[in-house]
């Protein structure tokens, strides 16, 4: 799974058919990366932890920490695995996962004909997010494809069922993931962001 970051909606995507199915925007390898004031704007300044949360995803991590800010909602992973490759232009990552991990080296080593700068990071996140400016913010989800960022004007309606927030985009489609906050607490300080903050709708508690 190769994933890079859409310039339309601030979102680590696979491509389909060379879209984010998200945005519908533009996705390729050949598309700059969103500039880091960009997403700084995009993502807004930090407010405050709403708390512990998994997310409904497949290969990226599920554990981390929901914060609120300005402009949205980001989730931060406590544990991130990526192989981040480099060259002069930019930064791409993609899962790894073992052998499939070795085989997307030998796959990009082949399209760009030449051996890529590459490393695997793992880093472990074992504290509340502190920092206030928005460039760190855009430079942790930049650097970080398991980092999620939810635009405060993407998020048309939302609700609660079975324990899990689902959050409804414009389009009327529902965001591949499905979020559950680890307590009441969490549940609470969510739901108190979306109804004053987000899109002031009822939510179907169950």
């Amino acid at each position: 799974m190769t994933l890079l970051l859409c310039p339309e909606c601030c979102q680590w995507r696979e491509p389909v058919e060379g879209r984010c199915p998200v945005c519908a925007g533009a996705l390729d390898l050949v598309i700059p990366d969103p500039s880091l004031e960009t997403i700084a704007n995009e993502i807004g300044d930090l407010q405050g932890l709403l708390g512990e949360v998994d997310v409904s995803r497949d290969n990226l991590p599920k554990c981390g920490r929901l914060y609120a800010t300005t402009n949205g909602l980001l989730f931060v992973p406590t544990e991130s695995r990526v192989i981040v490759f480099e060259n002069a232009n930019r930064t791409r990552a993609v899962t790894h996962t073992g052998w499939f991990g070795r085989w997307i080296v030998r796959w990009w080593s082949r399209l760009s004909g030449r051996d890529p700068a590459a490393r695997f990071a793992c880093e472990r996140r074992g504290s509340e997010l502190t920092v206030s400016d928005r460039i760190a913010l855009a430079e942790l989800l930049r650097s970080d494809p398991a980092v999620l960022f939810w635009s405060r004007g993407a998020i048309a309606s939302w609700r609660r069922q079975h324990g899990r927030w689902e959050l409804l985009r414009p389009d009327e489609h529902w965001w591949p993931e499905r979020i559950s906050m680890r307590d009441r607490d969490g549940d609470c300080a969510l739901q108190t962001w979306l109804e004053t903050t987000a899109c002031p709708l009822p939510v179907n508690v169950r």
